[in-house]
């Protein structure tokens, strides 16, 4: 007969040995013979459903199970690709665990070692902190990155969107549409995604022979209130500017909000650019223009990797996959 939840203290019971040696096995501790080891897993198997899937894992050092680890679940940008990321693997007989870690670095490492300790065929991570994936290759599991915040080297599989491309479009724009003066309000934080965004800005308008003005870069924390806080203190200060790119569609709706209490116009007085594409960008008022980043390719070429990494050993033959960007023009810009 079938039994339902066994303990550890009933199995061993069964076979006849100690309960530290069931334990050892389902630890892979060491300690025991191949014989002894192949008896417990057996008997796991036959009496006990949830066993059964740690002894199956065990046996071929697999659990069928991804993690995926962002820094905010209430994002729709890391919600869209950990979807993505789902709808490839899921079909493929892979469980999918979401952990959210508020941007904490030491959330972060706490996930690590419980991965570690339970068992994950891979990892995913989404704009995480540098040095938790190459600690995860160090334990042997397969990792690949999203939009990554920082340089990780060559060893690390990293898939993400054309940044610096973005940027570049975002300000030819507002330069083909006659802007003189063109202000950008970027996340304050020197992460890779941002600066790539900066950098484009910069091309774009050196290649227009238009100066970099330090006046019109502005570094504020990644809140709605704080983007709105600096335009009023730019319009305050008497700094000319005819164009905001914002580094994210957050910023730019806290742009629209500062220049809208001021009585500017957008596009006829200020043009307003931002960058990400999300829902709400649709539904600003004016909607806003942007830059639409491919989260459903993001997640899909990410689940990709990491499929043929754990099933097949193919690892990746280059260490950035770059997704293209695309331009979406709506009511802010003429």
């Amino acid at each position: 007969m079938r039994m339902v939840n066994m303990t550890i203290k009933e199995i061993a019971e069964i076979l006849g040995v100690s309960t530290a040696t069931v334990s050892r096995v389902l630890n892979k501790s060491g300690g025991y013979s191949d014989k002894t080891e192949k008896r417990v897993l057996s008997v796991l198997e036959k009496y006990n459903y949830q066993t059964n899937v740690m002894a199956k894992g065990l046996r071929t050092k697999s659990t069928k199970s991804v993690a995926v680890i962002l820094p905010d679940m209430a994002n729709e940008y890391f919600a869209k690709i950990a979807l993505a990321i789902e709808n490839y693997l899921m079909p493929k007989g892979y469980s999918i665990n979401i952990y959210n870690t508020s941007a904490d670095i030491n959330k972060e490492q706490v996930i690590l070692r419980d991965l570690q300790s339970r068992g994950v065929d891979g990892i995913i991570y989404i704009s995480g902190d540098q040095g938790l994936p190459n600690e995860s290759l160090k334990h042997n599991i397969p990792v690949v990155c999203v939009n990554q915040l920082e340089d990780l080297g060559q060893e690390v599989t990293v898939i993400e969107s054309d940044n610096n491309h973005g940027g570049y479009l975002a300000t030819d724009l507002l330069l083909k549409n006659g802007c003189q003066n063109i202000l950008l309000l970027r996340d304050e934080r020197h992460i890779i995604p941002v600066d790539e965004r900066q950098k484009g800005y910069e091309k774009a308008l050196k290649e227009n022979h238009k100066p970099v003005k330090d006046d019109l870069i502005r570094r504020i924390s990644f809140d709605v209130t704080e983007a709105q806080r600096s335009i009023e203190e730019v319009i305050k200060e008497g700094i000319m500017f005819d164009a905001v790119f914002a580094s994210s569609d957050l910023l730019a709706i806290g742009a629209l909000k500062a220049l809208q209490k001021k009585e500017l116009k957008v596009p006829n007085d200020v043009q307003v650019i931002g960058f990400d594409n999300v829902t709400f960008s649709m539904y600003s008022n004016p909607s806003l223009s942007t830059i639409h980043q491919d989260t459903q390719e993001l997640g899909t070429q990410a689940a990709k990797y990491l499929f043929d990494w754990m099933e097949k050993s193919i690892l990746p033959s280059h260490s950035r996959t770059v997704i293209p960007v695309g331009l979406v023009k709506r009511e802010t810009t003429k």
